[in-house]
Order: structure tokens, then sequence, then C-alpha cells
């Protein structure tokens, strides 16, 4: 009889133990940045197949700003891929955490102009080192991915905001550093509309086949919020990006009518990896 009671103590103590397992999405690593100088961390997600599937090789999509929306993309990415019907292929997800100053990793110049245009002096200048943070997230990091995982060379980014001003810029600079780039209410506002300016003269004569560009708009504003540059982002949308597309860029740019700046990423990437051709997955 106390063998019986032993047997389902034990029992007992299993299941407990198994009910209290951790759901895991992912690992966290960091890297030493020459460029930077500093570690930097980033989250690792491999879809289900990759232990089973030795021989297969995976789209890569690099996430940033990570610690806001790395749960989200592996959500859509689980959702997507496993339906009777996928709509997204398998990928590798890297998501890269934000720095200590991210308006200094994200943005291409140095600036004193606030989102309002009002302009500081220039000694309250921020910002700037978005190359340096170009040059660690394409070559640094994106070898230690590249060395060590099975990869099939199409490569996407993803950005918010400031993260998103990131992306566009890296579009319009280094065209061929990712395949794929997806970019939700991008700053363009930064520096007097820099990236806005560049883009009227980098998207001309720029052979762009084989890139693809998915670009949402948030349409609810905030009542405090001037809208002064609002003219320009419209006709960048209106007559600069249809250049782009003339040689060759692969265009979707949408507006999310009842999103804000801040609910938009999720209605984005929601949609984004819905209508996104399948093509921009395969090598």
């Amino acid at each position: 009889m106390n063998r019986i009671y032993v047997l389902l103590i034990f029992l007992l103590i299993s299941l407990s133990a198994r009910s209290q397992e951790d759901i895991c999405i992912g690992k966290r690593f960091s890297i030493f940045s020459e460029t930077l100088n500093e570690d930097r961390e980033y989250w690792l997600y491999l879809p289900d197949s990759y232990a089973k599937e030795t021989e297969k090789q995976y789209p890569v999509i690099y996430l940033l700003d990570a610690s806001n929306f790395f749960t989200s993309l592996v959500g859509f990415q689980q959702a997507y891929s496993k339906s009777r019907i996928p709509v997204m292929s398998e990928c590798i997800i890297v998501g890269v955490v934000s720095g200590k100053d991210r308006a200094k990793d994200f943005t291409p110049t140095k600036s004193s102009y606030l989102r309002d245009g009002t302009k500081l002096s220039p000694e309250k200048a921020i910002g700037g080192g978005g190359e340096d943070f170009s040059t660690f997230l394409g070559k640094e990091l994106r070898d230690e991915i590249n060395r060590t995982y099975r990869i099939n060379g199409r490569n996407i980014l993803v950005g918010h905001s400031y993260s998103a001003l990131f992306t566009l810029s890296t579009l319009l600079c280094h065209t061929e550093m990712f395949t794929t780039y997806i970019a939700f209410d991008p700053s363009l506002w930064w520096d007097d509309m820099y990236v806005i300016k560049q883009a009227e003269t980098l998207f001309r004569g720029k052979n762009m086949t084989g890139i693809s560009l998915y670009l949402g708009f948030g349409g609810k504003m905030r009542p405090d919020e001037k809208d002064f540059y609002l003219p320009s982002v419209e006709r960048f949308r209106k007559e600069v990006l249809p250049i782009a597309k003339e040689n060759g860029l692969l265009l979707i740019d949408k507006s999310f009518p009842n999103d804000n700046h801040g609910t938009i990423m999720l209605s984005g990437l929601a949609d984004a990896f819905k209508v996104l051709p399948a093509s921009i997955y395969q090598q």
C-alpha cells in the first residue's frame, strides 16, 4: 500500500513539474561591436523546423526595437507560416534591442530640429550615428548570423518611428544590404525632412529591381500635433516613391486610418506579412 502512495506522490510531482515548464520563443545573445565600441543585445527565434530539416535554409528578418515587438512578430510568424494555407515562409527572426541612445543609432544626421519644426541652438543637436549603426547591423551582426545559421540570402529589415527612418535611409544609401524593407510611421520630420530631400535625388537613376518596400502610416493624429511636415510626406509618397517604383522597386504603400503612431506597428505587421509576395523569401 505504501508503494502505491509513493508512486502516486511521484506522479503528482512529475505532473506538477511539467505544468510549470516555460514557453520559450527565443534566446538572448550579445555581441561586441567594434564600430559602436559596446556590447549590443539581440534576440533570436528559430522556426520549429530548423532542428529537423537540417538541409533547409531560411530567410532572416531583422527587427529593430525588438524589446517592443519581438513577441508579436514571432506570433505572426508562427500563425502565418503554419496555417492551412500559409501566407508567410518560415523565417529566422533576429530582434535587435535598442541601445541607450536610440536617436543616435537610427538617425542619419545630427540635428537640432524638433518634430514641430522648431530649431534649437546647435549645441543641443542630437543623433547622427546611423552610418555607424548601419555598419554594425549590416556587417558585424549579419556576419555573425550568416556564420552561425543556415540562411538563404534573403534579408528583411523592419523598423518603426526612428528605426523606420533608419530603414528608409538604409534603402536609400545601402540599397543592396537588405532585399525587403518594412517601415511603419518613419520619423521623416528628422532634420528638416532630410531623408525626404535625399530621396528626391537618390531614387533617380537607381536600379531597384529585386528590392521590396512596405510602408505603413497611421492616420490618427494627436490633438496637440502640428502637421507642418505632412504635405512633404504626401509629396514623398505621391511624387518621389513612384520614381523608385518606375526603377523596379516593388512598393506597397498603405494608410491605417484607425491607428496612431503607437498602434500602427501591430496593425502594420499583421498586414505586411499577409500581402508581401512569396518571392521576398525565396533565393
